[in-house]
């Protein structure tokens, strides 16, 4: 009956970490205005959240009332800082990845996917 007690209790460990896992937080400073699908985002200081793992991942990026959400992929890595990554396209800058210390964000920037603002 112990076995079977620790058991049960090792599992809901296990779950709950993978869970965890799953989702994330962390913030940013935008120093100029960028794209992040069809938003455009002022520069300024971000929550960034995101659920999901692998290439299943969706990333919101909030200030104020002002709330973006984009599919991404979540890449595992060790880095010793934050960073965010943008490309110009057609006269823009383009958020293209979020770097945290323990993983990337890679914005998948397709104007139909982005929801919000």
């Amino acid at each position: 009956m112990r076995r079977f007690a620790a058991l049960i209790v090792l599992s809901t460990l296990i779950a709950a970490t993978a869970f965890a896992a799953d989702s994330g937080s962390g913030k940013i400073f935008l120093d100029s205005a960028v794209k992040v699908g069809a938003a455009e985002l002022p520069a300024g200081e971000y929550k960034v959240t995101w659920t999901g793992s692998g290439a299943n991942a969706e990333v919101t990026l909030t200030q104020g009332k002002t709330k973006v959400t984009t599919p991404a992929k979540l890449v595992e890595v060790s880095r010793k800082s934050d960073a965010v990554s943008t490309k110009s396209e057609n006269g823009a800058r383009v958020l293209t990845e979020i770097q945290f210390r323990n993983q990337t964000l890679v914005l998948h920037n397709t104007p139909n996917q982005v929801a919000g603002q």
